[in-house]
């Protein structure tokens, strides 16, 4: 294969290696390079892993079996996870791209949980170069964004939240072995938690692949769901792209070359972003708590001043703030009544999965929820026009508030109390407002709950 795998390994600097193997051509040749070039490479440790869907009777068994066999012939660690396929089946959404992420998933359950040794461990796959072809294919077909139009990238940093998933969460059973391919295996050779995702095969064709696997007698196992065109990809595979290659001579590799400038464009617009955002970050010594309190996995903070103050570009704050893992719909911006209008002055409360943007005070906080319960009975508002006309102030929580609403029989009781039973952290408190009378609060402004529309809670 080509001499740019080994530099694009060595410029990584990578050296301790997992492996994913399905047994097909792709990852075979590419488990075989490495482990034939490990020492050229300066890789200290390597394993493989096989991920078993749970989807094909009797051939995904014989896969298992013939991945174990490849790596107990050259004495690599070997890892099996066993996936649960009839939830799988039975998720919502595409099948294929449910198998995709469990497996994902599964790949980081090995090494997350085989050790918690460092320096970490870099998940490797066999993608090449018609996997990119394809990818670029359907995204263009279906619509992207400059981001999609960089297609499969070679070197991807994988969360803390996809590694802290658990079996449950990624459809897994709990059917998991790990069978070292040597004997005497010490505690050096256990996989620790990985950093990276590397796919350093996408300037690589299949006709390179076939080349490699004869030139070195290679043998593989065929996947006959890869057949089936009721999959999309498999559709795209044996049917589109043929057909464009037929109609337009090269255009398939242009598909790549494609991806080749617009991961180029995409760093430029980046770095313009960050030179047009940046003095609009609100540095985490400036927020209204300590961070330390903070219940999200991963927060950023925007002055919404100096937001509005910036010229409207939305899909350039979004690429932004996709870059930064904050990801959102690419029509996020061009729904009724938008997130965003020009003025950061109208930002609503909006979630997308596990992302959130909201308004509170003079900042915006777009952040990542994934460590806070029942996150939508949160939002932020403002309702002094409501109580023009009542005598009182609007204000921030202050110790020793008592909350008894004006239009809520029940008996008076402290604020901090009723705040902390609704699940609201701290910090979010601090930011809440409230209309008081003094100390009495008649109204606490960013609160819902079950029955707010009886209690008259909003």
């Amino acid at each position: 294969m080509s001499f740019d795998i080994a530099d694009n390994v060595l410029r990584q600097g990578f050296k301790r290696l997992l492996l994913a193997v399905s047994g097909g051509l792709d990852s075979i040749c590419l488990a075989h390079y490495f482990i034939e070039n490990r020492e050229a490479l300066g890789i200290e440790w390597l394993g493989i892993a096989h991920v078993h869907h749970g989807l094909r009777e009797g051939t995904a068994d014989r896969d298992a079996a013939f991945v174990e066999t490849f790596a107990r012939k050259y004495g690599v660690p070997f890892f099996l996870k066993k996936l649960d396929g009839e939830a799988l089946k039975a998720a919502e959404g595409s099948l294929e791209e449910n198998a995709r992420d469990a497996r994902y998933k599964a790949l980081m359950d090995v090494v997350s949980r085989a050790s918690s040794l460092e320096p970490r461990a870099s998940i490797v796959t066999a993608h090449h170069a018609g996997d990119q072809t394809e990818t670029m294919f359907m995204r263009i077909h279906r619509g992207t964004t400059l981001a999609g139009l960089r297609g499969i990238q070679s070197l991807r940093a994988m969360s803390d939240e996809l590694s802290a998933m658990s079996c449950e969460q990624s459809a897994m059973s709990n059917e998991e072995k790990e069978i070292p391919a040597s004997a005497g295996m010490t505690e050096k050779n256990v996989v620790p938690r990985a950093s990276y995702l590397f796919r350093p095969l996408l300037s690589v064709t299949r006709e390179d692949l076939l080349a490699y696997a004869r030139k070195h007698n290679l043998t593989w196992c065929e996947d006959e769901s890869n057949a089936d065109v009721n999959f999309a990809r498999n559709k795209v595979r044996h049917e589109s792209l043929p057909q464009l290659e037929k109609s337009c001579p090269g255009a398939t590799a242009q598909l790549c070359r494609i991806a080749s400038l617009a991961d180029r464009a995409y760093k430029k617009v980046l770095d313009a972003a960050d030179k047009l955002y940046a003095p609009a970050i609100v540095p985490p010594d400036a927020w209204p708590f300590e961070p330390s309190c903070a219940k999200y996995g991963k927060v950023l903070a925007l002055d919404a001043g100096a937001l509005a103050s910036i010229p409207p570009y939305p899909e350039l704050l979004r690429l932004w703030l996709d870059s930064r893992g904050f990801r959102f719909p690419v029509d996020t911006f061009a729904k009724p009544n938008p997130i965003y209008t020009g003025n950061f002055q109208t930002m609503r409360t909006l979630s997308f999965r596990t992302r959130f943007i909201e308004k509170c005070r003079h900042i915006v906080w777009i952040y990542d929820s994934n460590t806070i319960l029942a996150p939508s009975n949160l939002y932020f508002s403002n309702e002094k026009q409501r109580f023009s006309g009542i005598s009182g102030q609007w204000r921030h929580p202050q110790q020793g508030d008592i909350l008894s609403p004006m239009d809520m029989k029940i008996s008076p009781r402290k604020l901090a109390e009723w705040l902390q039973e609704k699940g609201i952290p701290r910090w979010e408190r601090d930011s809440l407002q409230v209309f008081a009378q003094g100390t009495r609060v008649l109204f606490v402004s960013g609160i819902r709950t079950e029955n707010s529309k009886r209690k008259g809670l909003k």
